[in-house]
């Protein structure tokens, strides 16, 4: 090989050289990125939901179980928001509360007579673990599990009056399905299910009455999430 060649070729060797050092942090990080791009860890959801009780309850008048005597509560729609973060790829814990709606208790069996026994204006608040499968592609199905507070703010008077709704726990099962617009958009449905009894009180008349009300509402929740 002649002498202009070997020059030649160490010429661009070292140019090539230069290059690479000078872009090559850039080009690793950009590989990196496309290789691996974390997804957001904090989510916030927001729509309609309806809530839909599954109710009955014992009455009992001056202590004593009156027989037959049951009651159901109206369900209801509401505007409901969550907020989440996940603690690790598959893993999330969130939030959910909504704008309080107003449910109306009417007496059924030996109760129904009574007609509305009172109304009360109540927003139960949920905190759940949930597990997100990310097998399926935009489709991201997720279960979980938690608990809930049935926070009472009002109760106004019926057929029962100076009625008072305690507010308790409750049990939460929950499942959903993510469908992903983009990194941070998505659509999406979320039920869940509570066990949730309540105690009731007030007096029909001059008789004191009580009640174990059980709720069990199912929520479904659909509506859109963003995640940043």
């Amino acid at each position: 090989m002649r002498l202009d060649e070997k020059s030649m070729i160490r010429t661009l060797l070292a140019a090539t050289a230069l290059v690479v050092t000078a872009a090559g942090p850039g080009f690793a990080a950009d590989a990196g990125t496309k290789a691996k791009v974390e997804d957001p860890r904090w989510f916030f959801k927001i729509g309609p939901g309806g809530v839909m009780f599954n109710s009955s309850a014992k009455l009992y008048a001056a202590g004593t179980l009156v027989p037959g005597a049951s009651a159901r509560a109206s369900n209801n729609l509401a505007a409901l928001f969550g907020v989440g973060y996940f603690v690790s790829d598959n893993i999330a814990l969130e939030l959910g509360a909504g704008v309080p709606p107003t449910t109306t208790l009417a007496g059924r069996g030996t109760a129904a007579p009574l007609g509305t026994l009172g109304k009360v204006t109540y927003g139960p608040a949920t905190l759940t673990a949930t597990y997100h499968f990310k097998d399926f592609g935009a489709i991201k199905p997720y279960v979980g599990l938690g608990g809930a507070y049935a926070i009472i703010f009002d109760a106004k008077d019926g057929s029962v009056t100076n009625l008072s709704v305690k507010g308790a726990p409750a049990f939460v099962m929950q499942a959903g399905v993510d469908y992903a617009i983009d990194r941070n958009w998505a659509v999406f449905v979320d039920v869940k299910q509570l066990l949730l009894s309540v105690d009731a009180s007030g007096n029909i008349g001059p008789t004191p009455v009580t009640a174990k009300v059980r709720l069990d509402p199912t929520v479904v929740f659909g509506g859109v999430a963003y995640r940043f």
